[in-house]
């Protein structure tokens, strides 16, 4: 069991990084979307075919917020909702043109964002922080999907 002093250290750690990436501004990279926003976004834009519930699942989000949230995208013309093939009650979603443009910006100034918070780091550090991180995922999320 961590002692106080080490779960004490983890959360200084999640306040610093989540600080960093800047997740609890009000707006991701100048987009005029919210982190919630962008996420959905994102998901839907990684996946060939998603329909509102599973975005909601994969991202661990209330159906009724996911779905307004979508709703938003739908009518700001980044997202389309299409009858899937399996089931005609299901909708799937889909990234417009626009919606794929901004999908591209938001990934790709995630990139530069990473980039820069480890450029200042040796190669060899910057190794050290990739091998970490892939361990502390490993530990924490790998068996996630066999509980």
């Amino acid at each position: 069991m961590l002692s106080q002093k080490e779960i004490n250290e983890i959360r200084s750690f999640n306040r610093k990084y989540t600080d960093q990436l800047g997740l609890l501004n009000k707006q991701v990279f100048n987009t005029g979307f919210s982190f919630q926003e962008s996420r959905v976004l994102l998901e839907i834009g990684s996946h060939s075919s998603l329909s509102p519930m599973e975005v909601a699942k994969n991202l661990d989000m209330d159906a009724s917020y996911t779905s307004r949230i979508i709703n938003k995208l739908v009518k700001l013309k980044l997202v389309t909702k299409h009858e899937s093939k399996e089931d005609a009650r299901s909708k799937i979603l889909l990234l417009t043109k626009s919606g794929q443009e901004l999908f591209d910006r938001i990934d790709d100034d995630s990139n530069k964002q990473i980039q820069h918070l480890v450029s200042n780091i040796p190669a060899q550090k910057q190794k050290e922080l990739y091998k970490s991180l892939t361990t502390a995922y490993d530990i924490l999320f790998k068996n996630e999907s066999e509980n």
